[in-house]
């Protein structure tokens, strides 16, 4: 699937600058709520950074003054953020579409290419199902492995340097969960892919007989199979109800292996950083970007889990696009043939 992600080198270097100016927003994200606590409204001296840009602006510095300035670089930084996100989605959207539809006629070229036999072999149906659905697999692909996963990573890197500076000893803490998150995706991944696939089987066999029974409505009017199609219809339904439920409860049994991990790192470093406050080793305008930070970092690592997921599930739609492109039983040029002068056509016979 690379070589159709990768045509898209453009795209990527846009979508790959914005989502390191993203990763930098979002470090500075908590700092606003810092110069409130510690400087506007607690006691600590002001740093000599913040004191020579005011004084450059000719700007006395007071706690009213850090309070205005704390609200606009909250605002200003949302702002930021939005324009970066939008901007992102943008350029996502219209690389990735063209990856899809470019994977689509490469795999409609060769479903042409097929012979009788491989066709008569498969429902059409089938080969819908695969050609409109399973060829969305490269976005998907593209952003679970490439998109999403870098734009953690260096969310992870940016914000964990950052906290590592203010306090390392929680930040230590909060990289603690890593490796047990690690281990219940690495126990999951298998189990999503396998009801991946059982799902868009059982979908594959529902299209390919909707397909079949809507093409031959006058033998089904004339042998009046209305009733018994409408069973099998229902039996078919109620076996893709039954995959998704399955289905679902994997991915919830995943969410739950993740999530509690997270909870008790969160309060374990709640507990930690309160001890740390009360004696006076931490401020609190510091704890505070800590926490924002370690929303931050439990956010990334969920990302990332939930990328490995569905790149997990992925791979059932690619491998029933592989098939397709993979399979020997083709129509093929003898050694040395002309090509066509143009487009081939027709003449009738009469007979």
């Amino acid at each position: 699937m690379m070589p159709y992600i990768t045509r898209q080198k453009r795209g990527l270097a846009i979508i790959l600058t914005l989502t390191i100016a993203s990763a930098g927003v979002a470090a500075l994200m908590p700092w606003p709520l810092k110069i409130l606590v510690d400087y506007a409204l607690g006691d600590a001296d002001v740093p000599a950074l913040i004191d020579s840009f005011f004084t450059g602006l000719s700007v006395h510095v007071t706690p009213m003054v850090l309070i205005f300035a704390a609200a606009t670089a909250s605002f200003a930084l949302f702002a930021i953020s939005s324009a970066l996100s939008a901007g992102l989605t943008w350029t996502w959207s219209a690389s990735g579409q063209r990856m899809v539809y470019d994977l689509a006629g490469d795999l409609f070229g060769r479903l042409q290419r097929l012979s009788l036999l491989y066709h008569g072999k498969r429902a059409v149906g089938d080969s819908l199902s695969r050609l409109t659905d399973d060829t969305w697999c490269t976005y998907n692909l593209a952003s679970e492995l490439l998109v999403s996963p870098t734009q953690h990573c260096f969310t992870l890197v940016t914000v964990s340097v950052v906290a590592w500076a203010l306090e390392p000893r929680l930040t230590l803490l909060m990289l603690v969960m890593a490796p047990v998150l690690a281990g219940s995706a690495l126990y999951f991944g298998k189990q999503l892919k396998r009801r991946e696939r059982f799902r868009r089987e059982a979908q594959a066999r529902l299209t390919s007989f909707v397909h079949q029974v809507l093409t031959a409505i006058p033998v089904v009017h004339a042998y009046a199979t209305e009733r018994r199609n409408l069973q099998q219809f229902s039996g078919m339904s109620e076996e893709i109800v039954t995959t998704n439920q399955r289905q679902v409860l994997v991915k919830h049994g995943f969410g739950f292996a993740n999530s509690f991990p997270t909870a008790i790192g969160t309060a374990i470093v709640l507990y930690a950083g309160g001890i740390q406050v009360l004696a006076g080793s931490l401020s609190l305008g510091s704890l505070l970007v800590l926490i924002a930070y370690l929303k931050t970092m439990q956010g990334a690592f969920s990302g990332l889990l939930r990328s490995y997921g569905n790149v997990k599930t992925l791979e059932a739609n690619i491998d029933r696009v592989l098939e397709i492109l993979d399979t020997e039983d083709a129509v093929k040029e003898r050694p040395g043939a002309e090509p066509l002068p143009g487009p081939a056509q027709g003449h009738g016979v009469d007979v």
